[in-house]
């Protein structure tokens, strides 16, 4: 795979000047540069679509999420503060895999207090309390 180089955003806004001028075309800033034509047409396309004609390296791009009503889980675990991660992905987002669920909570950065009985400690709180 080839790594593509960022361009620094001054050279950006040299080549949105120039073209600006009308003195010259886009083969010609290409050769005056050396940046590849295509490149140059993208930022002037951009440049007149949106005015941002930016780097967009380093922009997430990646999956959107599934779920995102964060206020829905705060809500529920507020008032549901001993439910287990299946009861809240249950009662908030069915149908939504657990792993996924898991891996929300942790995106939202949202901790709850995970009691398991198959645990030893869990077992002895168990039989200390009966």
């Amino acid at each position: 795979m080839v790594q593509m180089r960022a361009y620094s955003q001054d050279l950006r806004d040299r080549v949105i000047d120039l073209h600006k001028t009308f003195k010259y075309q886009i083969k010609a800033i290409s050769a005056l540069l050396g940046i590849e034509r295509h490149t140059i047409s993208n930022w002037i396309k951009r440049y007149k679509t949106d005015g941002d004609y930016s780097s967009r390296q380093h922009l997430q791009s990646g999956r959107k999420a599934r779920f995102v009503d964060k206020e829905k889980i705060v809500e529920f675990l507020a008032a549901n503060p001993d439910s287990q991660g299946i009861d809240i992905r249950d009662a908030v987002a069915p149908g939504l895999a657990m792993s996924t669920f898991y891996d929300t909570l942790h995106r939202m950065k949202i901790t709850y207090k995970k009691k398991s009985l198959n645990t030893k400690v869990g077992m002895k709180k168990l039989e200390n309390n009966l």
